[in-house]
């Protein structure tokens, strides 16, 4: 891909959560019809839930007592695109009653405006409001008016050693805080082998990631993370499991890896950042066809139960790649995508797309209503949303 493809595809496509728009254009208010009924749908498997060490206790409490409307909203993440006024965007967040909120689009305001913008948000919504953004350098990095540095690109921040690297993402993560935001999807950790990096469209060729060394990207991420941890930001390894041996970007379309096992050695990165204490890890939705070659990721619980929860020890929040608009969920209805994701073992589902939030949100609550089964499944993910918001210091769960 030459640089002015690139850079166009850098423009049109928010590439740090799955295709939004990163210019100053809402999406269209109308979603795209539902797919017939033959469309691919995963294998249906029985889900162990698992609980992280506090959604036994007091946060799994306060979930359970929460109305299922209340439940099901704290499962979603909506987004709210630069440029939207921010009456709008409150009576979005009333209506749909989100757990989280992520700013979607190149926001060109001062830190105080942005403050002042998510204050209002928080203001508009009954439960505690996660803020979240996609803030990695380079060419993704949603907040960039007066007040934040520009961070460069992982592809630069690479050559930095550990500890410096610490330190530059505890001051970035610091003007996230002053700006109100308390969430950073952030860092990358594909390793992207030195033969793929030319045809690597989702990292590589966007300069998102640290490297082709295994070793020098786990070192990389978990600096990232404790920086971030260090500016009392919470962090979002991804794209869970990788998307170093893809071609295609998940933005744009079907992506496959017909090479990676997921072998401990491959996913050495994403361990050390969760042994790094990263506050959630983002699962993509690129199709791994020597794990399970029937399901994107994103919907497997073969990867979110099978090798991240049970195999890698992950308690904390799991989160979605968006399920809005990217090509590589496309064929799915809109209003199963979320419960796809959250029956395979995720807890928190992110729509780029601000008008997919309601239907999905209605299609969750449409079968937790038929399921008893799976409605007694979503407690344990609401309390691990609180366990988040608790650890930023908005709620307490006891």
């Amino acid at each position: 891909m030459n640089k002015a493809r690139i850079a166009a595809t850098a423009a049109l496509f928010a590439v740090g959560c799955s295709a939004s728009p990163t210019s100053g254009d809402t999406p269209s208010s109308s979603s795209p019809s539902p797919t017939p009924a033959l469309s691919p749908t995963p294998t249906p498997t029985a889900a162990m839930e698992p609980t992280s060490a506090d959604s036994g206790g007091a946060c799994l409490v306060k979930a359970s007592a929460m109305s299922l409307d209340d439940q099901v909203g704290q499962l979603y993440m909506m987004a709210v695109q630069t440029g939207t006024p921010v009456d709008t965007a409150v009576a979005s967040v009333k209506e749909s009653r989100p757990g989280a909120v992520i700013l979607l689009g190149n926001w060109t305001l001062p830190i105080a405006e942005v403050n002042a913008y998510t204050e209002q948000l928080r203001a508009g919504s009954d439960q505690p409001l996660l803020i979240g953004v996609d803030q990695e350098g380079g060419l993704v990095q949603r907040l960039q008016g007066t007040g934040f540095e520009k961070i460069p690109a992982a592809s630069a921040q690479t050559t930095m050693d550990a500890a410096a690297l610490r330190t530059a993402w505890a001051g970035w993560g610091a003007q996230l805080t002053q700006a109100g935001v308390d969430w950073d999807l952030a860092p990358v950790a594909d390793v992207v082998p030195a033969a793929n990096e030319s045809a690597n469209e989702p990292v590589a060729q966007l300069g998102r990631g640290y490297g082709s060394d295994p070793d020098h990207v786990s070192s990389q991420v978990s600096a990232v993370v404790n920086g971030l941890a260090d500016a009392k930001v919470a962090s979002s390894v991804k794209h869970f499991p990788g998307l170093g041996q893809v071609r295609q970007n998940t933005d744009l379309a079907v992506a496959h890896d017909a090479v990676s096992t997921l072998s401990p050695e491959e996913l050495a990165p994403f361990q050390a950042a969760v042994d790094a204490g990263a506050s959630s890890v983002m699962v993509s939705s690129a199709i791994y066809d020597n794990v399970d070659a029937a399901n994107p990721a994103v919907f497997s619980q073969t990867v979110v139960t099978g090798i991240l929860r049970e195999r890698m020890g992950f308690e904390g929040l799991v989160v979605s790649d968006d399920l809005g608009v990217a090509a590589a969920v496309a064929e799915y209805p809109i209003d199963q995508r979320g419960n796809l994701f959250l029956e395979a073992g995720g807890d928190l589902v992110i729509v780029a797309d601000p008008a997919a939030t309601q239907q999905m949100i209605d299609g969750t609550l449409a079968k937790a209503r038929a399921d008893k089964t799976f409605a007694d499944s979503l407690a344990p993910k609401v309390a691990r949303v609180l366990e988040l918001k608790q650890s930023r210091g908005m709620l307490s769960c006891g």
